[in-house]
Protein backbone atom coordinates (compact mmCIF):
# COMPACT_ATOMS: atom_id res chain seq x y z
CA UNK A 1 0.00 0.00 0.00
CA UNK A 2 1.40 3.41 -0.87
CA UNK A 3 1.74 6.07 1.81
CA UNK A 4 -0.98 8.20 0.10
CA UNK A 5 -3.53 5.41 0.36
CA UNK A 6 -2.72 4.51 3.96
CA UNK A 7 -5.24 5.69 6.52
CA UNK A 8 -4.29 8.71 8.59
CA UNK A 9 -4.16 6.47 11.67
CA UNK A 10 -1.72 4.11 9.90
CA UNK A 11 0.41 7.05 8.80
CA UNK A 12 0.62 8.30 12.39
CA UNK A 13 1.55 4.86 13.72
CA UNK A 14 4.19 4.53 10.98
CA UNK A 15 5.80 7.83 12.01
CA UNK A 16 5.94 6.75 15.69
CA UNK A 17 2.72 7.97 17.32
CA UNK A 18 1.58 5.44 19.93
CA UNK A 19 -2.00 4.38 19.20
CA UNK A 20 -2.79 1.14 21.03
CA UNK A 21 -6.39 0.81 19.74
CA UNK A 22 -6.21 2.12 16.16
CA UNK A 23 -9.74 1.02 15.25
CA UNK A 24 -11.15 3.31 17.96
CA UNK A 25 -9.39 6.48 16.76
CA UNK A 26 -10.84 8.96 14.26
CA UNK A 27 -8.58 11.33 12.34
CA UNK A 28 -10.32 13.85 10.06
CA UNK A 29 -9.43 13.88 6.37
CA UNK A 30 -8.42 17.54 6.71
CA UNK A 31 -5.78 16.79 9.37
CA UNK A 32 -2.19 17.15 8.12
CA UNK A 33 -0.34 14.21 9.69
CA UNK A 34 2.89 16.11 9.03
CA UNK A 35 1.82 18.51 11.79
CA UNK A 36 1.68 15.71 14.38
CA UNK A 37 5.02 14.71 15.89
CA UNK A 38 5.98 11.07 15.92
CA UNK A 39 8.20 11.58 18.97
CA UNK A 40 6.51 10.35 22.14
CA UNK A 41 2.95 11.35 21.17
CA UNK A 42 0.22 9.07 22.53
CA UNK A 43 -3.41 9.09 21.35
CA UNK A 44 -5.58 6.90 23.59
CA UNK A 45 -8.65 4.86 22.66
CA UNK A 46 -11.79 6.65 21.53
CA UNK A 47 -10.09 9.96 20.80
CA UNK A 48 -10.77 12.09 17.71
CA UNK A 49 -8.51 14.59 15.98
CA UNK A 50 -9.99 17.10 13.52
CA UNK A 51 -9.07 20.40 11.91
CA UNK A 52 -6.69 21.61 9.25
CA UNK A 53 -4.80 23.81 11.75
CA UNK A 54 -4.26 21.10 14.37
CA UNK A 55 -0.65 20.82 15.53
CA UNK A 56 0.60 18.27 18.08
CA UNK A 57 4.21 18.44 19.26
CA UNK A 58 6.46 15.87 20.95
CA UNK A 59 5.43 13.90 24.03
CA UNK A 60 1.83 15.13 24.01
CA UNK A 61 -0.71 12.76 25.50
CA UNK A 62 -4.34 12.82 24.32
CA UNK A 63 -7.24 11.05 26.06
CA UNK A 64 -5.56 9.21 28.95
CA UNK A 65 -8.49 9.43 31.41
CA UNK A 66 -11.31 9.40 28.83
CA UNK A 67 -11.67 9.97 25.09
CA UNK A 68 -10.74 13.44 23.87
CA UNK A 69 -11.94 15.37 20.83
CA UNK A 70 -9.40 17.87 19.48
CA UNK A 71 -10.28 20.30 16.68
CA UNK A 72 -7.99 23.03 15.36
CA UNK A 73 -5.80 23.17 18.47
CA UNK A 74 -2.10 23.85 18.75
CA UNK A 75 -0.68 21.46 21.34
CA UNK A 76 2.84 22.04 22.62
CA UNK A 77 5.39 19.57 23.96
CA UNK A 78 4.48 17.41 26.97
CA UNK A 79 0.88 18.65 27.05
CA UNK A 80 -1.73 16.33 28.59
CA UNK A 81 -5.33 16.60 27.40
CA UNK A 82 -6.80 13.85 29.53
CA UNK A 83 -10.36 13.80 28.23
CA UNK A 84 -13.06 16.11 26.95
CA UNK A 85 -13.59 18.57 24.10
CA UNK A 86 -10.92 20.99 22.89
CA UNK A 87 -11.51 23.39 19.99
CA UNK A 88 -9.62 26.42 18.62
CA UNK A 89 -7.32 26.59 21.64
CA UNK A 90 -3.58 26.76 22.30
CA UNK A 91 -1.72 24.68 24.89
CA UNK A 92 1.92 25.59 25.51
CA UNK A 93 4.56 23.27 27.00
CA UNK A 94 3.47 21.11 29.95
CA UNK A 95 -0.10 22.45 30.10
CA UNK A 96 -2.59 19.95 31.51
CA UNK A 97 -6.36 19.49 31.28
CA UNK A 98 -8.29 16.92 33.29
CA UNK A 99 -11.18 14.60 32.48
CA UNK A 100 -14.35 16.27 31.21
CA UNK A 101 -12.66 19.48 30.08
CA UNK A 102 -14.58 21.75 27.71
CA UNK A 103 -12.03 24.16 26.25
CA UNK A 104 -13.41 26.41 23.53
CA UNK A 105 -12.36 29.16 21.16
CA UNK A 106 -9.56 31.56 22.04
CA UNK A 107 -8.43 29.77 25.18
CA UNK A 108 -4.68 29.88 25.72
CA UNK A 109 -2.98 27.76 28.37
CA UNK A 110 0.56 29.02 28.82
CA UNK A 111 3.45 26.91 30.11
CA UNK A 112 2.61 24.60 33.04
CA UNK A 113 -0.89 25.99 33.52
CA UNK A 114 -3.52 23.41 34.34
CA UNK A 115 -7.18 22.69 34.87
CA UNK A 116 -8.57 19.77 36.86
CA UNK A 117 -11.64 17.71 35.92
CA UNK A 118 -14.84 19.18 34.49
CA UNK A 119 -13.65 22.72 33.73
CA UNK A 120 -15.02 24.91 30.94
CA UNK A 121 -13.14 27.82 29.37
CA UNK A 122 -13.72 30.17 26.43
CA UNK A 123 -11.79 33.34 25.56
CA UNK A 124 -9.59 32.60 28.57
CA UNK A 125 -5.85 33.05 28.99
CA UNK A 126 -4.06 31.28 31.81
CA UNK A 127 -0.54 32.60 32.34
CA UNK A 128 2.23 30.17 33.32
CA UNK A 129 1.61 28.02 36.40
CA UNK A 130 -2.02 29.17 36.93
CA UNK A 131 -4.21 26.31 38.14
CA UNK A 132 -7.99 25.93 38.05
CA UNK A 133 -9.56 23.36 40.36
CA UNK A 134 -12.48 21.06 39.50
CA UNK A 135 -16.05 21.86 38.46
CA UNK A 136 -15.37 25.39 37.23
CA UNK A 137 -16.85 27.61 34.51
CA UNK A 138 -14.16 30.19 33.75
CA UNK A 139 -14.81 32.19 30.57
CA UNK A 140 -13.60 35.59 29.34
CA UNK A 141 -10.73 35.82 31.84
CA UNK A 142 -7.04 36.57 31.84
CA UNK A 143 -5.43 35.15 34.98
CA UNK A 144 -1.82 35.58 36.04
CA UNK A 145 0.34 35.44 39.12
CA UNK A 146 3.00 33.09 40.30
CA UNK A 147 6.64 32.35 39.79
CA UNK A 148 6.67 28.53 39.69
CA UNK A 149 4.55 25.39 40.09
CA UNK A 150 5.09 25.66 43.86
CA UNK A 151 4.19 29.37 43.96
CA UNK A 152 1.20 29.88 41.67
CA UNK A 153 -2.27 31.43 41.47
CA UNK A 154 -5.17 29.02 41.81
CA UNK A 155 -8.95 29.08 41.60
CA UNK A 156 -10.61 26.65 43.99
CA UNK A 157 -13.13 24.02 42.98
CA UNK A 158 -16.81 24.64 42.19
CA UNK A 159 -16.41 28.20 40.93
CA UNK A 160 -18.56 29.93 38.32
CA UNK A 161 -17.40 33.17 36.75
CA UNK A 162 -20.18 35.18 35.10
CA UNK A 163 -19.16 38.17 33.04
CA UNK A 164 -22.40 39.97 32.32
CA UNK A 165 -23.43 43.48 33.33
CA UNK A 166 -26.43 43.73 35.69
CA UNK A 167 -28.57 44.38 32.58
CA UNK A 168 -27.14 41.26 30.92
CA UNK A 169 -26.46 43.28 27.79
CA UNK A 170 -22.83 42.32 27.25
CA UNK A 171 -20.03 40.14 28.48
CA UNK A 172 -16.78 41.82 29.42
CA UNK A 173 -13.44 40.26 30.14
CA UNK A 174 -11.97 40.07 33.63
CA UNK A 175 -8.31 40.52 34.52
CA UNK A 176 -7.21 38.49 37.52
CA UNK A 177 -3.74 39.27 38.78
CA UNK A 178 -1.75 42.35 39.74
CA UNK A 179 -2.18 44.12 36.41
CA UNK A 180 -0.83 47.53 37.60
CA UNK A 181 2.49 45.87 38.47
CA UNK A 182 2.38 43.71 35.38
CA UNK A 183 1.49 40.11 34.92
CA UNK A 184 4.95 38.73 34.43
CA UNK A 185 6.59 35.72 36.02
CA UNK A 186 8.18 37.75 38.84
CA UNK A 187 4.80 38.52 40.46
CA UNK A 188 3.49 36.61 43.48
CA UNK A 189 0.38 34.46 43.23
CA UNK A 190 -3.03 35.88 43.99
Amino acid sequence: MTRQKESKVSQLIHKGVRIDCPDSIEIGEEVDVGEISGQGVVIHAGSKIFGDTTLILRDARIGFEAPATVKNCQIGPEVELNGGFFQDAVFLANAKAGLGSHVRAASIFEEQSSIAHTVGTKHTILFPFVTLGSLINFCDCLMAGGTSRKNHSEVGSSYIHFNFTPNQDKATASLIGDVPKGVMLNQPPI
